[in-house]
């Protein structure tokens, strides 16, 4: 999958559904008609939206790397999985959010998108987003060289 770009304010409309951004939809191009899952996050309050394939690349990892007989490792599946539905866009470019996922993110009715990280897309309430934002913020700097001096990070990010 292409590294989405662009974060994009939208309205939720009284029945739940968000317009999705033309310009994602471009950048995404055919690959949004395949469909997509959306979740609850697994670190915030916010919406994860998974194209299916991105998705069903994230059951393959769990399925193929995870023991099934270690407890942990089912919790560990239970939770990333909990509230994930299949959705699509209408024919309009509506995506239809379901109402125990408004409540989980606690939408009211100005959202922000925002591409994540492994194919991820962050569907925030925009109070929450611009709450996370401030809260980063003042430690960007320090947390940038935490993360570029981690070995683990192992890509060298002037290539």
């Amino acid at each position: 999958m292409a590294h989405l770009i662009g974060t994009h304010e939208c309205k939720l409309d009284a029945k739940g559904r968000l317009l999705f951004p033309s310009s994602m939809r471009k950048q995404l191009s055919d690959t949004a008609n395949e469909g997509f899952v959306i979740k609850p996050s697994t670190d915030g309050p916010y919406l994860e939206l998974y194209l299916q394939t991105e998705f069903q690349k994230k059951l393959d990892f769990l399925q193929n790397n995870l023991n099934p007989f270690i407890p942990e490792n089912q919790q560990y599946a239970r939770f990333f999985m909990r509230g994930s539905r299949s959705v699509e866009l209408d024919p309009v470019g509506r995506l239809l959010i379901p109402k125990d996922l408004i409540g989980y993110a606690k939408i009211k009715g100005d959202l922000v998108i925002q591409p994540g990280l492994n194919g991820i897309i962050e569907i925030w309430e925009k109070e929450a987003y611009e709450n996370d934002l401030s809260q980063i913020g003042p430690n960007y700097h320090a947390m940038g060289k935490a993360i570029w001096s981690n070995p683990l990070n192992k890509t060298n990010f002037n290539q």
